[in-house]
């Protein structure tokens, strides 16, 4: 049986912004549990080009990277808003929303959950350090913290799919983000959140598999069986 196809935008992120960048953990991940990453770059501009790349795989992911453009949920940037990619937004905003309405199998991950829920109508946090009281520390990378390792726990509501797959009603979790999701998307479920009430994962109830974490389960993976479960899970639901 050939492999479960998972289209994965790849921005162009370096500093330089001359190559395109995409961390070795999603696509190894990926082919660990038996699925075979297809890459889109976002600077391709005929929308009916990756319409038929899209309609060819049988799953979705987005990744982690810089903020999503404010403007998208009618705001103005906060000063502490980084890294804007207005063509990357757009075409990942788009895949969510292929996704939620054909029922594909999507994971997305850390600003993948952020721009899931704009895609869908919800807002953003724009920076948790100045706009939400009493925020844990969730940039592991200004406290020096390894990738792997964990930063706080999550609260993980009972009878949801991501309590199923992970195994428990509280896991310990990496933390790279100073944004996160304020008004939630119709559609889209809060099924963990951090000790200090920012949403740490959503899910579509009724999808086959439409899952947004706010952590890098990527990697964390390599040592976490629970973590890895997350893309197994995943791509299971992209062979069904």
């Amino acid at each position: 049986m050939a492999s479960p196809r998972v289209l994965i935008p790849i921005p162009v992120q370096d500093s330089e912004q001359r190559r395109f960048s995409l961390g070795k953990n999603y696509v190894n991940n990926l082919v660990a549990v038996g699925g075979m990453p297809v890459l889109l770059p976002t600077t391709a501009s005929a929308l009916d080009d990756w319409q038929a790349l899209y309609a060819s795989v049988d799953g979705v992911m987005l990744t982690g990277g810089g903020d999503v453009d404010p403007s998208l949920f009618g705001e103005v940037a906060h000063p502490a808003t980084y890294g804007v990619d207005r063509q990357r937004d757009e075409m990942e905003m788009t895949l969510a929303r292929w996704a939620l309405r054909d029922d594909k199998p999507l994971f997305a991950i850390c600003r993948g959950i952020q721009v899931m829920n704009v895609a869908l109508g919800g807002s953003l946090i724009q920076d948790l350090p100045t706009q939400w009281a009493n925020a844990l520390p969730h940039s592991g990378s200004q406290h020096g913290l390894p990738r792997h390792e964990a930063a706080h726990s999550v609260t993980i509501e009972p009878g949801t799919r991501l309590a199923q797959i992970l195994g428990t009603h509280q896991a310990q979790v990496n933390s790279f983000h100073h944004q996160a999701i304020n008004r939630l998307a119709e559609g889209l479920r809060v099924v963990a959140r951090a000790d200090d009430g920012v949403i740490e994962a959503v899910e579509s109830p009724n999808k086959r598999y439409y899952l947004g974490v706010q952590w890098h389960p990527e990697d964390m993976a390599p040592e976490r069986a629970d973590m890895m479960r997350l893309f197994g899970e995943f791509v299971a639901a992209c062979r069904a």
